[in-house]
């Protein structure tokens, strides 16, 4: 089970969420620390079966859908999550309460507890979830939000995302995985801050952290890291609202895009953001890439053998 540390410190929670392309468009960006003692229990979970997920693709979020207490729910697959996120609508929930700390301002959390969470071959039962109130996200994407999927529910071996199909799968971790018969272009080593993958990529000689987030709507750069590395101002900004309903400009800036990726568009497009509140001694996070990127291709992450493919 992951050590709750980081999960009682920060849930990385739809990183600019609302992805519409077009500049100065409105994001609702929500860094969350979460202080908590709770102790969620082991997940007990069915031998991992590699069926297929399908999923719908909305403003760079995957949504999916998933059995809770024997009711459907519509959920979102997020990297950036630690662990199961319940949508408590406002309400105090069963166990204790607690406030999560994020970019904007602050929001109320609860534990929230599922007798029985059911997706893609994977069961996991009697489980202390965190909850959170995403009615307000509801009502900005335009659909029902029952929660979130984050790594605790993941890391038993490889989350694989084929984008182009619309479908995930949970699979065993392979030395040498192929999908569609076929081996990956690029295999890349990652590290892991708490729950988060880390890939470095060596940019104008130097190397830089990046955590891979398929919960983050568009992709993130520290501006100090975005100062340091002098990058190309697109001349765009957007809009976003934090927790505590402030508008903050951020400005575009662009990446040439790392040649691990090479087959990909030419340059990322980031927005520039203090994530100050993510860095840890020794662990300098200069951006996140999020389902705006990592969309052009199939993505396995496999959590046992820390790499990540890419197709």
């Amino acid at each position: 089970m992951l050590s709750l540390r980081f999960a009682s410190r920060c849930i990385l929670l739809l990183l600019a969420s609302l992805l519409v392309g077009a500049a100065h468009a409105q994001r609702t960006v929500n860094l969350l620390h979460a202080p908590t003692g709770t102790e969620r229990g082991e997940a007990s979970r069915d031998a991992l079966a590699p069926l297929a997920e399908s999923f719908t693709f909305d403003r760079n979020l995957i949504f999916f859908e998933a059995m809770v207490d024997g009711s459907p729910g519509n959920f979102i697959l997020d990297t950036g999550a630690p662990t199961l996120v319940m949508n408590n609508r406002g309400s105090a929930g069963s166990g204790s309460n607690y406030t999560g700390y994020g970019s904007g301002g602050s929001v109320a959390l609860t534990d929230h507890r599922v007798n029985l969470f059911e997706m893609g071959g994977l069961t996991v039962e009697n489980y202390w979830a965190i909850g959170i109130d995403l009615r307000g996200m509801e009502n900005r994407v335009g659909q029902r939000i029952d929660g979130m999927v984050g790594y605790e529910l993941l890391n038993d071996g490889e989350l694989r995302i084929d984008y182009a199909a619309r479908s995930f799968r949970l699979l065993p971790s392979e030395r040498h995985p192929k999908h569609l018969g076929v081996a990956p272009r690029a295999v890349l080593k990652f590290s892991m801050v708490d729950h988060l993958p880390v890939v470095r990529f060596r940019i104008k000689g130097k190397r830089y952290a990046f955590a891979i987030d398929t919960g983050a709507g568009s992709n993130l750069v520290d501006s100090k890291a975005a100062e340091g590395l002098q990058l190309a101002d697109t001349g765009e900004a957007m809009n976003i609202l934090g927790l505590d309903g402030r508008h903050v400009e951020a400005a575009i800036v662009s990446l040439p895009t790392p040649g691990e990726f090479a087959e990909g568009e030419e340059t990322i497009e980031l927005v520039t953001m203090d994530l100050s509140h993510l860095q840890e001694e020794g662990h300098e996070l200069a951006g996140i890439l999020g389902s705006a990127f990592l969309s052009q291709f199939t993505v396995g992450i496999d959590y046992r053998r820390r790499k990540i493919y890419v197709w």
